[in-house]
């Protein structure tokens, strides 16, 4: 009779956004701020969200090194570190990301 073999599977990381003291939501690698929040339904602030108003400005309070490079609309609306647009940040690897918005 053959040994069973049992396969291991591996949980995929779970990365999550916070926005001031509202409780965390699943964010997926790629996936920019500002879509996680509205997708977890989380009271984001927003207009255009492509980068062109400034008006999702937020603080990257922990996590910022997880987020991409900076885009060149932030940098048109000057946001400097801790400061990101929240619909330009995306996640660029497995981590928890904590906001504060209003800026």
């Amino acid at each position: 009779m053959a040994g069973s073999h049992r396969r291991r599977h591996r949980m995929p990381p779970v990365s999550t956004i916070t926005l001031n003291d509202l409780p965390p939501a699943p964010l997926q690698r790629g996936q920019d701020l500002l879509g996680a929040m509205l997708d977890a339904g989380l009271p984001a602030m927003y207009l255009c969200m492509a980068g062109s108003c400034g008006r999702c400005r937020t603080r990257v309070l922990s996590g910022g090194d997880a987020l991409g490079v900076p885009t060149s609309a932030e940098a048109f609306h000057r946001c400097t570190p801790p400061e990101r647009l929240a619909c330009q940040a995306t996640l660029a690897r497995d981590a928890d990301i904590h906001l504060q918005q209003p800026v």
